[in-house]
């Protein structure tokens, strides 16, 4: 087992440690080495727009327009940026083989947006993945459930 990389995330924050099972005292507790935040994500849509959607008028109509429709929301918006952001940190870690396997443990949604934002590369070296938001955890917290994930995996796929 090489270097293992835990990402931990939400639409807010993401956390990023290292497990290295060569290192002095082996694999004791995962190293924090990054925490990114995406302040965007905790305010209100109302507090990040500054005006109101849109406005259309149909030809021939002379009163009454409507509202165009509004697709994605500003915090929609950053919280997709933000897992391009972390979609790119972790790309270039990659590419500079920090690290041998990916393990996450995200919100279910954030967790959805990983996944269609990971290129294929990045998401074959995934090999845990838990859909719960741990951000608030402990290093240790945080191993010992993707630990357990990781187990329940290997006995679900007859790896034991």
């Amino acid at each position: 087992m090489g270097t293992t990389w835990i990402v931990c995330a939400n639409s807010s924050r993401a956390r990023l440690f290292e497990v290295d099972p060569h290192g002095p005292h082996g694999v004791e507790e995962p190293r924090e080495i990054a925490d990114y935040a995406n302040p965007a994500a905790r305010q209100h849509e109302r507090d990040l727009r500054s005006d109101a959607a849109g406005r259309y008028y149909g030809k021939g109509e002379r009163t009454g327009g409507h509202v165009a429709a509004k697709h994605e929301g500003f915090a929609e918006h950053e919280t997709e940026r933000f897992v391009e952001h972390l979609r790119g940190e972790l790309d270039r870690a990659r590419n500079e083989h920090r690290f041998g396997q990916l393990w996450i443990a995200a919100a279910p949604a954030f967790l959805g947006l990983m996944r269609r934002n990971f290129a294929k590369e990045l998401a074959a070296l995934v090999e845990v993945e838990l859909d719960r938001d741990l951000t608030a955890a402990s290093p240790r917290e945080i191993f010992a459930h993707l630990l357990e994930a990781r187990t329940a995996r290997r006995s679900h796929d007859g790896g034991g």
